[in-house]
């Protein structure tokens, strides 16, 4: 379910990656750009905004805990992958752990996943709720790094991922993705600013 397993595969070949990364680049430098506009899915208790409208995936896994249920909204833009995946927690693990594991957890589930190799993280409190925000790089020749943001909302958790060549960090596109986040807690009707 990780947007980087969606844009790549991780046996990809660093000269076939960085050829669609260079065309991906070309399409928006000719115009090919969408405008960007604010997505807000009607469950999702998020908003973003977007070049254009995200592929959806949603998925289920089962835990020792129970069932951990997955949605996945992402889009492509020239050579970065923009993401939000929300994961619906069962109950019983909050009750069990503190915010701070689950949020530390997701981080190391995350970069294990990858087989990836940690470059900085920091904890922090997004707009009243605990957050993680991290920057790793994926094994191998081709030079991608992710940066994410986990955010934790009830028994929500929230993954906010940019994924491009070199520095996401400092890249437009994931700057701006990044910027536009809001996210808000069930019952709630708006985003509280």
């Amino acid at each position: 379910m990780r947007s980087s397993k969606t844009w790549c595969a991780a046996t990809a070949e660093p000269a076939v990656l960085f050829f669609l990364l260079a065309a991906a680049g070309f399409a928006v430098a000719a115009g090919a750009a969408e405008p960007w506009t604010v997505f807000a899915p009607g469950e999702g208790r998020f908003t973003v905004e977007l070049p254009g409208p995200p592929a959806l995936e949603r998925d289920a896994r089962l835990t020792p805990v129970g069932y951990v249920y997955q949605t996945k909204y992402w889009l492509r833009t020239g050579d970065a992958l923009l993401a939000v995946e929300l994961h619906d927690i069962p109950p019983i693990a909050s009750a069990l752990t503190t915010d701070g594991m689950i949020l530390d957890s997701a981080r190391d589930g995350v970069i294990e996943n990858e087989n990836g190799t940690l470059l900085e993280a920091r904890a922090l409190d997004f707009r009243g709720s605990p957050a993680r925000e991290f920057t790793y790089r994926f094994p191998g020749e081709a030079p991608l790094v992710e940066r994410v943001l986990a955010v934790l909302v009830g028994s929500r958790l929230y993954l906010l991922t940019g994924m491009t060549a070199h520095a996401p960090a400092s890249h437009p596109d994931i700057t701006r993705f990044f910027a536009s986040f809001r996210v808000w807690t069930e019952g709630e009707t708006d985003v509280a600013e």
